[in-house]
Order: structure tokens, then sequence, then C-alpha cells
């Protein structure tokens, strides 16, 4: 199922980089995304910013089948 965070806030996905397939992922496996920020900055509009994360795709086995990093414009707060 989805988490919701996003709702509302995503703009844009701007940029996926070392994108990195590292295990299979098979039926009825459980998998878990771990989302680590490692830098926000605002953009050039002042009602939107850019947040760019390590993520990482995780089985049930604690073994990690995916990495990457991410960068997404959201809506910024109080605007």
């Amino acid at each position: 199922y989805a988490s919701g965070i996003n709702d509302g806030t995503l703009i844009a996905l701007l940029q996926i980089d070392a994108w990195k397939m590292l295990g299979a992922v098979k039926h009825g496996d459980t998998i878990r995304l771990h989302s680590r920020v490692l830098e926000k900055k605002e953009s050039s509009k002042p009602d939107r910013g850019v947040v760019t994360f390590e993520r990482k795709c995780v089985k049930q086995d604690g073994s990690v089948a995916q990495e990457m990093k991410a960068t997404l414009m959201y809506r910024r707060r109080g605007h």
C-alpha cells in the first residue's frame, strides 16, 4: 500500500542517480523503503523545494535489493 507521505506535496521526480539492482524481488517478498535525506534546498520559486534522498529497497531478510539517489521537488510549507 502507499504510505501517503507525498500526498498533496510531491510536484515532480527530477532525477534518479546510481540506481543499482542488487538482488531479485520475487512474488511473495515483503519489501520496505528506507529513505534518508541527503540534501534539501529552495528552488527559484518560493513555494517549492528540492530534496535529494538515499533510498534502499530492503527485503524481509534484511538484504538490499535496490539502492539509488533520488531527487524530488515538493511544495513548501506555508505557501
